[in-house]
């Protein structure tokens, strides 16, 4: 029986071919459903990822527990085989930041360019996701021993793609705090327990009930031997050469209000410092998309465009994390049909030769070599 995804959900099978091209540009979520979509209907689909294998996040981020990588690879072979949907791995689309700056550009070893795309397709969509982690932004962040959850949790499941290009970190007998209440800090929090950390605190800056993992997470990782803390906000990184410590502001909580709730006092509290090896910062990651500004994203964020995830580039559209921020995989499954829906609309518009009725201010391809 085949368990795999089934990112071709809403045909039986293949439709007659449409004579259009169209370029993915991420094979994570949003990516894949983008891909699923228009496959449907009849698109040549090229899928392009800098990565070795299909998934994103949820192959190289997501522990294989929650989302098994087998059933992913299911769906992915199934649109390969049965939809012609061509996927191009290891290439980068470059690039208006600079290259290795993101968690797994050194597994690209080719690059494409964004005008090529929009030059040999009839429409590209952008579903980069989010792979540059936010820092913590206190004194002593940059010393060794500091990582961002993706730093962390990325090594774990690449290294078995390319164990030369990849270093996992040592956890054997260390000490670790990791910095965050979302569900990558508890796979930070797990992943270190199985690697043989000695000790694993968890540092929240908000109380248990607000955590966003939930207090089964929570209970779950307590229960495994973790040290959990709410109300604890860092202040700066330990150490000189190496990290040793990390100094917390243990919040002191104010009056009950008429819910009998105590809220933290802002700025109020003790300092506290921790002696630890390893500090992750799992607080979250930015879309880094190419070309960022002149897709003119955050237009298409607030809706003030003439065509749904369309970007101010005539005929690339944008979806998922790259478009929204962070957010969960349903959400980002959903903004990649939205995407697919919108392009064949659109296309269809133009094959009518009505789209100068919709025309906002879109920019030249030209504009993007």
């Amino acid at each position: 029986m085949n368990n795999g995804m089934n990112f071709t959900f809403l045909c039986d099978g293949p439709a007659r071919p449409r004579g259009r091209k169209v370029a993915i540009i991420g094979a994570g979520p949003s990516g894949l459903a983008a891909a699923g979509y228009l496959a449907c209907k009849g698109y040549q689909v090229e899928v392009v990822d800098k990565l070795p294998k299909a998934g994103g996040l949820m192959v190289f981020g997501i522990p294989g527990e929650r989302i098994p990588e087998e059933r992913i690879t299911r769906g992915v072979r199934r649109m390969e085989r049965d939809f012609g949907v061509n996927f191009r791995l290891c290439t980068k689309i470059c690039c208006s930041s600079p290259l290795h700056e993101e968690a797994g550009d050194h597994f690209s070893n080719d690059m494409r360019s964004m005008a090529e795309l929009v030059e040999e397709n009839d429409a590209v969509v952008i579903c980069t996701g989010s792979w540059k982690s936010r820092r913590l932004g206190v004194e002593g962040q940059d010393l060794p021993g500091v990582y961002s959850g993706l730093e962390f949790l990325f090594p774990i499941r690449a290294a078995r793609y390319a164990v030369e290009r990849v270093r996992r970190i040592e956890l054997q007998g260390r000490r670790v705090a990791v910095v965050g209440a979302g569900f990558s800090a508890v796979d930070v929090a797990h992943a270190a327990i199985a690697g043989g950390a000695e000790k694993v605190h968890m540092l929240y800056r908000r109380s248990r009930a607000e955590a966003p993992c939930g207090s089964f997470e929570i209970e779950e990782l307590m229960d495994a031997g973790v040290d959990w803390r709410e109300l604890v906000t860092p202040v700066r990184v330990l150490g000189e050469e190496r990290v040793t410590g990390i100094e917390l502001l243990q919040c002191r909580l104010g009056e009950p209000d008429a819910t009998g709730r105590r809220c933290p006092l802002p700025g109020e509290g003790e300092n506290v410092a921790l002696d630890v090896d390893i500090v992750v910062a799992a607080i979250g990651e930015i879309p880094t998309p190419p070309f960022g500004e002149d897709l003119g994203l955050e237009n298409v964020r607030k809706g003030e465009v003439h065509w749904l995830q369309m970007t101010r580039i005539e005929n690339v559209f944008v979806a998922g994390d790259a478009l929204t921020g962070p957010s969960k995989i349903g959400k980002a499954v959903y903004s990649g049909l939205r995407a697919a829906r919108s392009l064949t609309n659109w296309l269809d518009l133009k094959a009518l030769h009505r789209e100068s009725e919709f025309r906002s201010d879109l920019i030249r391809k030209e504009d993007l070599r």
